[in-house]
């Protein structure tokens, strides 16, 4: 028999869901109400998990299309859908994506139609001598820093439009963790599915309908129609509000957690105070969302 849900209050955003196994086959009412928590508080943490791949796949799909990474080489082996996040080696050979998210941003922004939401399932966590668990994450709303903007400055955004591009982003990252991890350049075959593209600097949730701002620091590098020289300061002005540290969660990881989060209504960073031989092993899956308006 389906124990209650227990939906608790995060600081400042979020929520964490308690008496659900996610192993188990949920019924529809249970569903929507971790779907509802999603939409509406845009960051959902779900304790003491454990997540075969194909349940992973199976729960994550109750909420749209699942994304396949251009990034294969990252893959589970055997499931495609699955991202890995880790520092872990295979020889000199980094099994997963070793550096992902270490600035801020928001998943798969660099697509037509961007992620609707991700989910990561923590499978190893590194800690320090004294137990302390590493490589938290930090979350914050986008919403939120949209309602807190001076009026002019919303009036400003109006009709704007950000360029987003993620061979650019890949380039930078590359050459700054060559040296740990190195990753090779892009295929002709990666760069042709990963076009840069253009998003509104402010869009709509497509549930609530609340204003989000959507740029981040990974992958935000202009505004079209502008010299990037003029929409550097914008863009800067931008990124330093939107992650004003009151207003930032920190998720600390347990083996097993299962976080979620809306891409629309919320950016991420990774805090990458570990190495190897710490070792850190994420499951990531992501579901696409719809064009932003």
């Amino acid at each position: 028999m389906n124990s209650p849900i227990e939906i608790r209050p995060l600081a400042p955003f979020g929520v964490e869901i308690a008496g659900v196994n996610l192993s188990d086959e949920l019924d529809d009412a249970r569903f929507r109400a971790i779907e509802t928590a999603l939409d509406v508080h845009g960051l959902v943490v779900i304790h003491g998990q454990t997540l075969a791949p194909e349940r992973q796949i199976a729960f994550a799909r109750r909420f749209g299309e699942l994304e396949v990474h251009v990034r294969q080489e990252y893959a589970l082996p055997g499931h495609p859908e699955i991202h890995l996040i880790s520092n872990v080696k295979d020889g000199e050979r980094s099994i997963g994506s070793a550096y992902a998210g270490d600035n801020w941003h928001t998943d798969l922004c660099f697509q037509r139609r961007p992620a609707r939401m991700s989910l990561l399932h923590g499978i190893e966590i590194p800690q320090a001598d004294d137990g302390t668990p590493l490589g938290d994450t930090l979350f914050l709303n986008t919403a939120d820093a949209y309602d807190r903007l001076p009026d002019a400055m919303k009036r400003r955004l109006e009709g704007l439009r950000a360029v987003h591009q993620y061979h650019r982003a890949q380039e930078i990252k590359r050459r700054q963790r060559e040296k740990d991890h190195a990753r090779a350049t892009l295929s002709a075959e990666q760069r042709a599915l990963t076009p840069d593209v253009t998003h509104p600097v402010v869009r709509r949730h497509p549930v609530t309908g609340r204003k989000c701002l959507y740029v981040n620091q990974t992958y935000s590098f202009g505004i079209e129609g502008w010299p990037e020289e003029e929409a550097e300061p914008l863009l800067a002005s931008l990124f330093a509000h939107i992650v004003q540290e009151p207003h930032v969660h920190r998720h600390r990881w347990r083996v097993g957690d299962v976080v979620m989060w809306d891409n629309c209504l919320t950016q991420h960073k990774a805090v990458g105070d570990y190495a190897l031989p710490q070792r850190r092993l994420m499951h990531r899956t992501a579901v696409n969302g719809t064009v932003p308006v």
